[in-house]
């Protein structure tokens, strides 16, 4: 009998206990070096500084990234045009397997096939993931701490350094622009 009022009382009172906040993650990584990149380096922390970004983990062979891509492509600059802006960042999902040659001649200029305006990046398998507030290195990786994500994955940082979305379809559709929208106008 006592087990079960402690249960019941546990109960009652989970409702009050406050859940733990995630912490906010940043990573600094290489890039193609392009204008578009701004810099050899891309560090998450200094562009959440100036507002939410929308990664795009992409592969050289993935149909979907290419597709995510070109769609968009169509709204990247109505988005840094936003208050605060909504960013992009590309980032290169398999470098074991995909050379920086390989991302830039799919992804890295005008002539491209799938031409990316926004920063790429060049993650090696070990690059740490960090706190956001210090930068101090983690035990995990950029790539664990988000899931080993496939392509495409798209995931939405808040200013915080937290994640708020992430995309739930391999192709774009009708409403994912929208869905996005909708999620960063919900985030700030």
């Amino acid at each position: 009998m006592r087990i079960i009022g402690v249960l019941v009382a546990l109960l009652f009172l989970s409702g009050c206990i406050d859940p733990v906040a995630e912490e906010g993650r940043v990573f600094t990584l290489q890039t193609l070096d392009r204008a578009e990149d701004a810099g050899a380096n891309y560090s998450l922390k200094d562009n959440l500084s100036e507002g939410p970004v929308l990664i795009l983990f992409i592969g050289v062979g993935c149909i979907g990234c290419k597709e995510w891509t070109d769609e968009l492509r169509s709204t990247h600059q109505e988005w840094m045009d936003m208050e605060p802006p909504l960013q992009l960042v590309s980032i290169e999902r398999y470098p074991s397997f995909e050379s920086e040659e390989d991302v830039a001649l799919e992804f890295g200029t005008p002539e491209s096939n799938h031409y990316t305006p926004w920063p790429i990046t060049l993650p090696s398998d070990e690059d740490p993931i960090r706190k956001y507030d210090d930068e101090t290195k983690l035990s995990s990786t950029v790539f664990e701490y988000y899931g080993m994500p496939g392509t495409p994955t798209l995931m939405l940082i808040d200013q915080n350094g937290v994640t708020h979305w992430t995309s739930s379809t391999y192709y774009p559709n009708e409403g994912s622009i929208a869905e996005i929208k909708t999620e960063y106008k919900e985030m700030i």
